[in-house]
């Protein structure tokens, strides 16, 4: 009878680690499959739903049109990862500047311009689209974007990176380790240029 009842506990302990393990497990590779560059633009179109956003395509075709000077192109990283690499002409922000800050330096620049923020996934540069967006407009801009999937999505498409003015690279700063989960190749994330 023991050992019945001792085999009986011991299937049912055991059954209860396996589904323990197999639920961890499925919830584990449920949260990899959606930790993506794209899920997580989709969520922040849904929480700033005023903020418009802006294709890596569509800006790549109008860095290479006669249109470029109609960009101000902004970099809401902080300064180590804007010096590891940024797009061509991006301006570094800091993701904590005051509006009266960023007036005083930009407001002259801003009417009639295209405005896009981005940083690495698109959550610093979507929060600061909608935080200036209204002094933007006061200011004349013509439309104000956050470029879908950031830094990240710009790098893993293999678009090209800037150093300095001229000096090209492939390496991306990946933030922190978790963030850079999302930079496909393991090769160009750099915390130093």
């Amino acid at each position: 009878m023991k050992l019945k009842h001792l085999n009986l506990k011991t299937i049912f302990f055991s059954s209860l680690t396996l589904l323990l393990v197999t639920s961890g497990t499925i919830k584990t590779e449920a949260k990899e499959k959606t930790f993506t560059l794209k899920n997580i633009h989709q969520n922040i179109v849904n929480d700033y739903k005023s903020v418009k956003h802006i294709s890596r395509s569509k800006l790549i075709d109008i860095l290479g049109s006669d249109n470029k000077s109609s960009l101000l192109i902004f970099d809401v990283r902080e300064k180590e990862e804007f010096i590891v690499s940024h797009l061509k002409g991006a301006k570094q922000l800091s993701p904590s500047i005051w509006k009266s800050s960023f007036l005083k330096t930009y407001g002259e620049q801003i009417k009639g311009k295209q405005i896009v923020f981005y940083c690495s996934v698109g959550v610093r540069s979507t929060k600061m689209a909608d935080y200036l967006s209204q002094s933007l407009k006061e200011q004349g801009a013509k439309e104000i974007y956050n470029l879908e999937e950031g830094i990240f999505g710009w790098a893993n498409k293999g678009q090209t990176l800037f150093k300095s003015f001229a000096e090209t690279t492939t390496k991306v700063h990946p933030y922190n380790s978790h963030w850079g989960q999302l930079i496909k190749e393991e090769s160009i994330k750099s915390y130093v240029p």
